[in-house]
């Protein structure tokens, strides 16, 4: 995002960027995230499917329920999901507080590679892309026939603690800490309640894999309140100054290359497409996971993130020979959007509009 916003407020100083997977789109609530997390979970590319999107779904509906029952039912419901997902002190979290049934869900119950998905991981069976998730998913409800236990195993094999700890008050304390400052995870929270929401919520009318309406973009902003003591609407105004200032996808600049993968989440936010424009071309990666492009070299990369690369090199070159707005020339008008996709015919282009 730097790199595009240092072009677009300052062409005098900065000749022309390239900017990598960047969600321009100052947001707050950002259910776009793990609705794309959704698509990716059946997305043949990478190896996902709409059979392991539905089990992974269901899965997170069986725990809803079984964490929504009342009555007699209620017991019995937290207890075997306490069982099944080890969690630590057993079934009181949920008997606790909401909240802490709110975080264990609305989150997932296992984590979703998306937007580090890496193809070429996973050599050794471990669950680091999609395709090796995706698998093992599809295996254990093979076994089980359960998509709530299928989850659970999953999640057994992802954990490195001997139990979840499900505790929202100790993660508001945690934010708090120095602890979390020097994890770093402190600083980019303080960076989401002062300048850019970017909160990736599940809503009841999403396409969200988690426990839909178990997380609501009131979660978000208590941290904010909490942990920095910005108070929520503090923190909207935020986020509008910040769209303001900056643009978003409304930015009027030049000379600035926005390139996103298909396979990231935070491409919803980015200039893609038909937001792009002749100033602002686009490269549009198919399979590719966050700025895959920008990492080293593998003799895994397929040809799509092989194009792409070297469209971004051409651009630049030729931007590199132009001369400043200063001077008096014209600016070269590149309309074209750069697709790469390893499965179509290589290096198609087509015309934004």
């Amino acid at each position: 995002m730097v790199s595009a916003w240092s072009r677009y407020k300052f062409p005098n100083l900065v000749h022309a960027a390239v900017s990598n997977s960047s969600p321009v789109q100052a947001q707050l609530d950002f259910p776009e995230y793990n609705n794309h997390v959704a698509k990716d979970l059946g997305y043949d590319v990478v190896g996902g499917s709409a059979e392991c999107l539905d089990i992974v779904s269901r899965g997170h509906e069986e725990i809803g329920e079984l964490l929504s029952a009342e009555g007699e039912e209620k017991e019995g419901g937290y207890e075997k999901v306490a069982e099944l997902f080890h969690v630590c002190n057993g079934a009181e979290p949920f008997y606790k507080d909401v909240k802490n049934k709110n975080m264990f869900l609305g989150d997932g119950v296992i984590y979703i590679p998306a937007q580090g998905n890496d193809p070429s991981c996973g050599s050794d069976g471990s669950l680091c892309n999609i395709a090796n998730l995706c698998d093992a998913i599809i295996e254990e409800y093979s076994q089980s026939g359960s998509a709530m236990e299928s989850l659970a195993a999953i999640a057994k094999r992802q954990s490195y603690r001997d139990c979840t700890e499900v505790d929202w008050h100790g993660t508001l304390q945690y934010l708090s800490s120095d602890a979390a400052r020097r994890d770093g995870v402190r600083s980019w929270i303080w960076q989401t309640c002062n300048e850019f929401g970017f909160y990736q919520t599940c809503e009841h009318d999403s396409s969200c894999p988690y426990g839909k309406g178990y997380h609501a973009i009131e979660q978000d902003l208590e941290i904010c309140e909490v942990a920095f003591g910005v108070p929520p609407e503090e923190v909207k105004a935020n986020v509008e100054k910040s769209l303001q200032y900056y643009g978003g996808w409304d930015m009027d600049g030049s000379r600035i290359m926005f390139a996103n993968g298909d396979v990231d989440p935070w491409a919803e936010l980015s200039i893609t497409g038909g937001k792009g424009s002749e100033d602002l071309p686009t490269v549009w990666v198919k399979g590719a996971s966050h700025h895959f492009w920008t990492h080293a070299l593998k003799d895994t990369d397929g040809e799509a993130i092989e194009d792409a690369r070297l469209v971004i090199h051409g651009q630049v070159m030729e931007w590199l020979v132009e001369e400043d707005e200063k001077s008096g020339s014209e600016v070269d008008k590149n309309t074209n959007t750069q697709v790469f996709d390893d499965v179509e015919p290589l290096a198609e282009s087509y015309v934004t509009e």
